[in-house]
């Protein structure tokens, strides 16, 4: 009989669940049914941590938003009087962070998304949507860069 592996109780947005400690704190709000949104993440690749779209809130952990995706379930510290661990999806706090994050990761973004070529499969699109807001505080023009002659097989438009 195979030994049984052992389990981490946490408490994802009020729901407790038992996965794995191995589990970052992403794997565990999905199997808890909790959305997170994400653009660097691969079960299968190593963690990068770069986007910061899947930021949650630990309760009694640090005071601002953790990338979840690159913090493991192990990682987590009882809360006070020996509560389960929590860790929040869609706080006020969680909900800012997004924000701003999608707000920096559309400075640059060219806004062709009618005309684009993923002809409305973009996650940025679908996220921006869901996750930003309709203006910013950037006024500044956004970079633009030249085609440039990267070699024969990828002629400039």
């Amino acid at each position: 009989m195979a030994d049984a592996k052992p389990m981490t109780k946490l408490l994802v947005d009020g729901i407790e669940i038992e996965v794995p400690p191995e589990y970052t704190l992403l794997q565990a709000c999905e199997a808890a049914g909790a959305e997170i949104p994400r653009f660097c993440f691969h079960e299968r690749l190593s963690i990068a941590g770069n986007c910061r779209m899947c930021l949650v809130e630990v309760k009694g952990g640090p005071p601002k938003p953790v990338a979840s995706c690159a913090m493991a379930v192990r990682d987590l510290r009882p809360a006070a009087k020996g509560e389960l661990p929590a860790v929040l999806t869609k706080s006020p706090m969680v909900k800012k962070a997004r924000q701003g994050v999608m707000e920096f990761l559309l400075i640059n973004h060219p806004l062709d998304c009618p005309i684009c070529d993923q002809g409305g499969e973009c996650d940025l699109q679908d996220q921006a949507i869901a996750f930003g807001f309709s203006g910013s505080r950037y006024a500044e023009n956004k970079r633009a860069v030249e085609d440039k002659y990267i070699g024969r097989w990828c002629a400039p438009r």
